[in-house]
């Protein structure tokens, strides 16, 4: 089983999450204002961006989808930290689970950038890195709660 974050590496989810959440609250504002987005030299957020794949449907901005996902990771970390009934260990999975979806459609996104769009994204790529890293993160909680779930059988 996988020890829980300890100590500041305690509090780098939230901070995570947060940079996270302004990145995602960026590439919504830029899809939504159909803004110019601010990539600097590495490659061509605008091309991405005006991509069919920037919308889910047709009608969703990733970046919403993004927004969301970390509010619901922060929610579930803080409700994993400050409380101590039995959902906060559902919690602990509740994260993982976010966190992992996050990683795979990441990689799903990143595909299409390179492969489709042949094009990539500064911020859909810091994303994809903050997520894969709150993954690590979230490990150790949700090795807890399956531990306890193997020694009810």
């Amino acid at each position: 089983m996988l020890a829980e974050p300890k100590g500041w590496l305690a509090w780098a989810t939230p901070i995570l999450v947060l940079l996270g959440l302004g990145a995602a609250i960026y590439l919504t504002y830029v899809e939504g204002a159909q803004a110019q987005a601010i990539c600097g030299p590495i490659g061509d957020c605008n091309a991405v961006q005006s991509s069919q794949y920037a919308k889910i449907f047709g009608l969703i901005p990733v970046g919403l989808l993004g927004a969301l996902g970390y509010i619901g990771i922060l929610i579930a970390w803080l409700w994993r930290r400050w409380r101590k009934d039995s959902l906060a260990e559902v919690a602990g999975l509740a994260l993982f689970g976010m966190t992992a979806f996050g990683v795979l459609y990441s990689i799903y996104l990143t595909y299409l950038e390179i492969f489709v769009i042949h094009a990539v994204c500064i911020w859909c790529l810091s994303s994809a890195v903050i997520i894969t890293l709150l993954m690590l993160l979230s490990l150790g909680p949700a090795s807890k709660w399956l531990a306890a779930i193997d020694e009810e059988d």
